[in-house]
């Protein structure tokens, strides 16, 4: 960080001494300062496929997943072998949803490097959204062993723990995770919904709140919901159930949040008639 900052203050136009520093802030989990000076990096050289991968990967974990997008196919428009780029697609369009279109991305960077570690995850995560959790896991372990920093994987294995009933495992991964990044919003959102698989529904609130705080997310907020539900907190669960079903959803858990959302607004509806002599039943 002292050498990028001094380099910057030698050469105000040195764009990748700012691709540095970005990397560094990325790394220490100051993403919003690293995607400042990505955005200044590419200001002043806008053909560093570099900066353009990594912005995209910060995009990524802070839920941009569009943006990240974006920023993955000029990577590859300017380096159509960066392979970073490619395999962080492939996850980013698993991500969003579109399976289909990440596996050719997954597949062919596994077909030149069957150990890359970001298509491994996108293969890992093929297999959680597709319900084989046991598998899912071993995946994970796998990325896990080697980068055992990595918050990300943490988080995808915390989710098939949740998917073969197993809080206390998932758990363990999010404690781990949020130690050493307290504000991470994925972990965040999927500690809080931790919470309330584990019935310990004033904890959850707490967590979604923070999560919440940061980015509104379908899921945070049907999460919220829940929680707010479990607490005999009617007006909150009734708002966050409402929110959750007019956002946009960003990511496939978001997707998936939306449509339980839609079930449990209609549900709710039927409960609650109009008054003063309105037709019909109101929420």
């Amino acid at each position: 960080m002292a050498d990028a900052s001094r380099a910057i203050t030698l050469d105000q136009n040195n764009s990748l001494a700012y691709l540095a520093r970005g990397l560094v802030k990325a790394g220490t989990g100051k993403m919003q300062d690293a995607l400042a000076d990505y955005d200044h990096s590419i200001a002043l050289n806008a053909k560093e496929t570099l900066a353009y991968t990594e912005r995209g990967v910060t995009y990524v974990s802070t839920n941009q997943l569009d943006k990240a997008l974006l920023d993955f196919d000029q990577a590859l428009a300017l380096v159509p072998t960066n392979q970073i780029a490619k395999s962080w697609r492939g996850l980013a369009l698993m991500l969003r949803g579109r399976a289909d279109e990440g596996l050719v991305d997954i597949n062919s960077v596994l077909e030149r490097n069957p150990s890359d570690p970001t298509a491994q995850l996108g293969r890992g995560l093929a297999m959680l959204t597709s319900a084989q959790y046991d598998r899912a896991i071993a995946a994970f372990d796998q990325i896990v062993t080697r980068a055992p920093n990595d918050a990300f994987p943490h988080v995808l294995r915390a989710r098939a723990y949740l998917g073969l009933k197993k809080p206390d495992d998932a758990m363990k991964d999010l404690n781990f995770v949020l130690a050493a990044r307290p504000d991470y919003q994925p972990a965040l959102t999927l500690r809080g919904i931790t919470w309330s698989v584990q019935h310990n529904y004033d904890k959850a609130v707490d967590d979604l709140d923070r999560a919440i705080a940061q980015k509104e997310t379908v899921e945070g907020l049907f999460a919220r919901a829940k929680a707010h539900e479990a607490l005999n907190h009617a007006d909150k669960a009734t708002e966050d159930f409402r929110k959750a079903t007019q956002l946009t959803p960003s990511s496939v858990f978001d997707v998936l949040a939306q449509a339980e959302s839609k079930r449990k607004v209609q549900e709710l509806s039927k409960r609650v008639p109009c008054g003063a002599g309105r037709e019909g039943t109101c929420l």
